[in-house]
């Protein structure tokens, strides 16, 4: 009888921020091109500033991707300093990207600032979540070993 070969996880690939800020990043031009070139009814109040909403969207998509991905990191420290340079550059490429094909910008866009604003604070704390998960985790796993060092003593 034969056995499967083990299938490897795609969250099991370590993934850099930066790799996940530039997959965003085009999904973000290909859905803010989409946007741009198919009409949206006049009287949609948002079709102005479509592009700023899917600089949003993908900005808490990239958020929370990131923050799944961190839990696999193997060194998280570096990676919690590169995942807050991949947001700080995908967010600037984001907005550059949305006032140049909206025409609109952040003050003309709405409660986008605002939005912007709590996606980038949400993002951080999220990040520590994950962070002091690990720490627990790693605090678990210590305790753990210890325990076991202390029975096999006896």
């Amino acid at each position: 009888m034969t056995s499967l070969p083990k299938r490897e996880s795609f969250f099991d690939k370590p993934v850099t921020p930066f790799r996940q800020a530039l997959f965003v990043a085009a999904v973000a031009l290909i859905f803010m091109g989409l946007s741009s070139v198919f009409p949206m009814s006049p009287n949609v109040k948002s079709a102005a500033t479509m592009p700023w909403v899917i600089a949003c969207a993908m900005l808490l998509f990239f958020a929370m991707a990131n923050s799944v991905f961190a839990l696999k990191a193997t060194d998280g420290q570096k990676y919690w300093l590169y995942s807050i340079i991949s947001y700080a550059v995908l967010f600037l490429f984001l907005c550059l990207t949305a006032w140049g094909i909206s025409g609109k910008n952040i003050d003309e866009a709405g409660s986008i600032r605002w939005v912007l604003t709590v996606f980038t604070f949400g993002y951080l704390v999220l990040l520590s979540i994950v962070n002091l998960i690990r720490f627990l985790v790693f605090l678990a796993e210590r305790s753990d070993a210890k325990k076991k060092e202390s029975e096999d003593w006896y």
